[in-house]
């Protein structure tokens, strides 16, 4: 009976199912474009262009080679350069497939002569120097061997006294995939001159995360006249950090205090002109301050340093407006029993005001994260050499000079999105806050 008596909104149940479907349907479009940027990262780069796609990515192939060479008279060099041949024009050959290691055993007369290896990230970072075109000559290894050595991409172990071969002696009548395209290459090759004696394929799951390590791996162009070879990813992935964490610890100093001056300080006319103007920086696009913005920095000496990237970013109308909308929802008897006091305004704003205030600062501080963490033609026209590019530069370059694959930029976007995330998930709480009291509710 006492069910009865209640009294139901008409139209709730609806409303309820078109919430949860609206809901359901934004969480499936923010979650599935970044499982597919995560299982990308970790594919080859053909597998991404499949159809219909392949979500879960295929683990890597390392293919085992051993070479007979009965019958020939080589030298500690020749070994080493048809170990190279073998491994890198193979791969060249194979390039876009699963594979995640090349391993090269030498025997002759049922002796190991050397091992030879190199894993998957390696090649793509050497590919482009050593192997950029499909012909393979003696010539191009021999004028590419002080470079892999330079470099250590192909692990080579000659054996002096080396151990009796006890392994396999015959090719399997059916092979999988990449060993069998391996094979296909090796027996018709002209170049190399081991035999290959057996040839096999295992999976390594290891390899999965090589698109990682390429990043870590590369280095900027090779061009003699740039220092660009001695900084890598690391280096412009920190340089990244200290101008975003530069740009939003002047974001919130310059902007909170001039917020607090517009909100408690100025009255009338004036203030509400101030933050006309500052609003209104936020129609002049981009683009069309770019130049003037350049030759300002130019003129500073500024061009070419991290000081030159920071600095535009400092003042934004849209921050100082955001301050002004929440300082002016602060109680101002607080304020005024500080002045009572005798407190100067600078001692009320951070000894009374940013307490009160975290929501704020951490909405502006994420926003300005997310703004200048992917900014990209900014830092590209004021860096002029790789020791201050950020890396959203430095992928651009790698991508042109580099010809890297979108699975290798699919890493890249991957690690650029982690920090975001852990911010935005870290600070949800507070964002949520700051924006219902910033006047922009509603």
């Amino acid at each position: 009976m006492a069910g009865r008596g209640r009294i139901k909104e008409k139209g709730s149940l609806s409303v309820k199912i078109v919430s949860y479907s609206v809901a359901i349907f934004f969480i499936l479009a923010s979650i599935v474009p970044l499982f597919w940027m995560v299982s990308s990262s970790m594919k080859d780069n053909i597998t991404i262009y499949k159809f219909p796609p392949t979500w879960v990515p295929e683990v890597p192939k390392s293919v085992s080679v051993t070479l007979n060479y009965d019958g020939t008279d080589l030298k500690k060099e020749d070994y080493e350069l048809d170990a190279m041949e073998a491994i890198w024009f193979t791969w060249k050959r194979m390039q876009n497939e699963a594979v995640g290691a090349m391993k090269i055993t030498g025997v002759k007369d049922g002796v190991v002569v050397y091992k030879a290896s190199m894993p998957s990230y390696k090649f793509t970072v050497g590919r482009s120097e050593i192997v950029p075109t499909m012909v393979a000559t003696h010539a191009t290894m021999k004028n590419k061997l002080q470079k892999i050595r330079d470099r250590k991409l192909t692990t080579f172990d000659y054996m002096e006294e080396g151990g009796k071969y006890g392994g396999e002696t015959a090719i399997p009548s059916e092979l999988p995939q990449q060993a069998a395209n391996a094979l296909k290459w090796l027996s018709e090759s002209k170049v190399v001159k081991g035999k290959v004696l057996t040839i096999d394929e295992i999976s390594d799951w290891k390899r999965l995360f090589d698109n990682y390590i390429v990043l870590w791996e590369m280095t900027g162009s090779s061009d003699s006249k740039s220092t660009a070879a001695s900084y890598g990813f690391p280096h412009f992935l920190l340089n990244s950090v200290f101008v975003t964490g530069a740009t939003i610890i002047l974001q919130l100093i310059i902007g909170g205090t001039a917020g607090y001056a517009l909100a408690h300080l100025m009255r009338g006319a004036i203030s509400g002109w101030l933050t006309l103007f500052f609003v209104a920086t936020i129609m002049i696009p981009e683009i069309a301050i770019l130049v003037p913005l350049y030759l300002t920095m130019d003129k500073l000496h500024l061009v070419n340093t991290l000081w030159g990237i920071i600095l535009p970013h400092t003042a934004w109308g849209i921050v100082i407006f955001l301050f002004k909308g929440f300082f002016e929802q602060l109680p101002g008897e607080l304020l005024q029993a500080g002045r009572i006091d005798g407190a100067s305004e600078m001692k009320i704003f951070y000894r009374i005001v940013v307490p009160m205030s975290a929501p704020i600062f951490t909405v502006v501080a994420v926003m300005t994260f997310i703004a200048v963490w992917n900014e990209f033609l900014w830092p590209l026209v004021v860096a002029r050499t790789q020791n201050v590019w950020t890396f959203t530069v430095a992928l651009n370059d790698f991508q042109q000079r580099r010809s890297l694959g979108s699975n290798v930029i699919m890493s890249s976007l991957v690690i650029a999105t982690i920090p975001l995330m852990i911010i935005i998930t870290s600070c949800q709480k507070l964002i949520e806050k700051g924006v219902s009291f910033t006047g922009l509710k509603g």
